[in-house]
């Protein structure tokens, strides 16, 4: 993301929701061709570590002006990105091995509950670093409802 300036925090929040739009798009037409492939007997495991090295390869094109420039990372960083990296990659073959046996319309919305379990992750582990509001939680309560109730319509 691009370094905020002062007054440019408008357009540093809209960058953040079409880039959050466009991760939502990727990840639901992901998991759809992700179902047809297990359900053509791939399993869920090799279509994620494709997933998530294809994620690691786009990732780290588009960061290659800061990696030739020499930026180190600190330790600790470090240890914070390997940790994200086989959570994110547990997550997705979980999900995709799920696929296998459920359907997607099925799986989606039981992974629509991500919103809720990252607010009590916020409030647990973030105490402090973020910032949670009774009107944020309703929201991500209300997203969660409705995706609850379009996967029960199907």
């Amino acid at each position: 993301m691009s370094v905020l300036r002062a007054g440019s925090r408008t357009s540093a929040v809209t960058q953040g929701i079409v880039f959050a739009a466009l991760a939502a798009a990727s990840l639901s037409t992901a998991g759809f061709i992700a179902k047809q492939l297990v359900d053509d007997g791939t399993p869920g495991v090799v279509v994620a570590f494709y997933e998530v090295a294809f994620g690691l390869l786009f990732l780290t094109a588009a960061r290659a002006r800061s990696l030739r420039s020499g930026l180190r990372l600190e330790r600790g960083v470090l240890r914070w990105i390997v940790i994200a990296g086989i959570c994110f990659a547990l997550a997705t073959a979980s999900f995709y091995t799920a696929l296998a046996s459920i359907d997607f319309s099925v799986g989606a919305p039981i992974v629509g509950v991500v919103p809720l379990v990252s607010y009590a992750f916020v409030l647990i582990v973030l105490r402090g670093h973020e910032r949670l509001t009774v009107r944020s939680v309703l929201g991500a309560t209300l997203v969660v409802g409705g995706v609850a109730l379009i996967g029960a319509a199907n």
